[in-house]
């Protein structure tokens, strides 16, 4: 189901509701006293229940009745959707805004004291609506105030304002949630969602200060906006050097001695904006500063927007391998915005395709075939689907103990591949030649049809990543091979596609084999 549709069929249900209540010749009736709101399923919860906060006594839907008293209405619906969602509307929060609950998106409505004052009318039912309404709703704008989406109604039609909300909310897309044990956390994708970084993160940690580590690229294209978004009165913001290098024990080092330097402690929170190198290593340090402090993930490469940024993987290259020193730090919340890859070198965003067709091989051949046929286009559909099976992927193994190991296809040739080269070939290049040898293992073994690796090579090649490798012999990628940390028992463990959407896990394929199909990709060097 698209993820707008919840949101649109809410304010559809809200705004029909009360055109109907009022009469279709009235303007809208009493949508806009600030207090138009509602909610997705919330990342936080055991269920699948929506609310909405609507200033409004009763109204009746598809022959649902809704009753209010003092303390608010209660009722549940299904949408056209069959998604079943449970309508709240409470006329007085109980013990103000901090008891709002924790939602996904929220819709106000507003208008000026004096329209509301013609729209509502004088109901002993609206026990609220008296002398002292317009202090209630002054002393309710704060909570109003993170609303995902904010119309000014005043003057408009039902009609009117539907055509707003749709307007707003086109793009913004429900916030993934990712469940895994102890600490969940939602992932914002969508065009837009950097801007609403101040939101965000008032809405689920409040820290005392913000720690921004910063790709010294992105702070080039996007310093003010980020300066400007930062909440709270102590900030301090530090840069590194873009690429792989700054993954080091040298650069990890500087940047906790500028966290002590800036005064942090455990009450603040580390952003990481950058790609999957500012990512990995603002998430270490932070897992290992004062024993830990809260990280936020705001990706700006295509690859760390459908990869690196979600599930918690953190770590430090060193002599002998990639990523090699690291730990699990899962983020307090992901902001994915496809507006940040406008940015983005055409070699660094096919760097990023090579994990979505990566994540399309292991668990959406619907994305794969997107890609297939159409390319890189469009960007906010595949960020989105590839988010998807990530999150599918992590939640069902939060620490790699079984499935999540399939996001490893194609990165035990890869990571060989990027040592060889000291890092000088781009992850997502390294990737690609890695999926193409694996499906010409998978082939090689007998596990998936013969046709499956050349297409994988020609949707690879379109994009224009590497199908194969050169400046060194199968050997020597062999060899790279050993310090691979996925190994079992002094056994590598290849991920082997059967399928679209199926995968193996297997440490018992023969060297020969491997060495077999390294020398046809280096045959067909690119």
């Amino acid at each position: 189901m698209n993820r707008v549709q919840p949101f649109l069929a809410a304010a559809a249900l809200v705004l029909a509701a009360t055109a109907a209540q009022a009469g279709e010749e009235k303007p809208l009736w009493e949508v806009g006293a600030g207090a138009g709101a509602f909610t997705f399923p919330a990342y936080r919860g055991s269920d699948k229940n929506s609310t909405w906060l609507l200033p409004v006594p009763y109204f009746t839907y598809h022959g649902d009745f809704f009753k209010a008293d003092r303390h608010g209405i209660r009722g549940s619906f299904f949408d056209t959707d069959r998604l079943d969602l449970t309508v709240s509307a409470f006329l007085s929060p109980p013990s103000g805004s901090d008891d709002i609950p924790v939602r996904a998106g929220m819709l106000d409505l507003k208008a000026t004291f004096e329209t509301l004052s013609r729209r509502v009318p004088k109901d002993p039912a609206r026990p609220l609506w008296d002398e002292n309404a317009r202090a209630l709703l002054l002393e309710r704008a704060a909570a109003y105030g993170d609303a995902d989406v904010t119309v000014q109604t005043d003057g408009l039609t039902v009609q009117e304002v539907l055509e707003a909300v749709a307007g707003h909310v086109e793009g913004l897309r429900e916030p993934v949630p990712v469940l895994v044990p102890s600490s969940p956390y939602p992932v914002y994708t969508g065009r837009g969602a950097f801007r609403d970084i101040r939101r965000h993160l008032s809405r689920h940690i409040r820290p005392e200060g913000i720690f921004a580590l910063v790709d010294e690229a992105v702070m080039a294209h996007h310093g003010p906006i980020i300066r400007s978004s930062l909440p709270g009165t102590k900030q301090a913001v530090m840069t590194v050097p873009s690429g792989e290098a700054s993954k080091s024990f040298s650069v990890l080092t500087g940047v906790l001695d500028e966290m002590f330097s800036a005064q942090v402690n455990r009450q603040w929170v580390c952003l990481a904006v950058g790609g999957g190198v500012t990512g990995d290593l603002a998430a270490f340090a932070s897992s290992i500063f004062m024993r830990g402090i809260p990280v936020v993930q705001v990706p700006t490469t295509l690859l760390s927007q459908v990869d690196s940024s979600i599930g918690g993987k953190t770590g430090i290259d060193v002599r002998q391998g990639k990523n090699l020193v690291g730990a699990f730090k899962q983020p307090s919340l992901v902001v994915a915005d496809v507006e940040t890859l406008g940015t983005l070198p055409p070699a660094e965003l096919a760097n990023g395709l090579a994990e979505a067709v990566k994540t399309g091989i292991i668990g959406d051949p619907l994305l794969f075939r997107q890609i297939e046929e159409h390319g890189p286009a469009p960007l906010p559909w595949i960020v989105a689907r590839a988010v998807d099976v990530k999150v599918a992927v992590v939640q069902a193994d939060p620490y790699e103990r079984g499935v999540r190991a399939t996001l490893n296809l194609g990165h035990t040739f890869g990571h060989a591949l990027e040592r060889l080269s000291n890092y000088a070939l781009p992850h997502g290049a390294a990737v690609a030649a890695g999926l193409v040898a694996s499906a010409r293992l998978a082939a090689r073994l007998g596990l998936c049809d013969p046709g499956l690796a050349p297409r994988v090579a020609a949707v690879l090649g379109r994009l224009g990543l590497p199908t194969g490798y050169g400046g060194y012999d199968p050997e020597q990628v062999w060899q790279a091979m050993g310090t691979d940390k996925k190994r079992q028992a002094g056994r590598l463990r290849f991920v082997l596609p059967r399928d679209l959407g199926d995968m193996v896990v297997s440490d018992a394929v023969p060297r020969e084999d491997v060495l077999a199909v390294l020398e046809t990709m280096r045959e067909e060097e690119t």
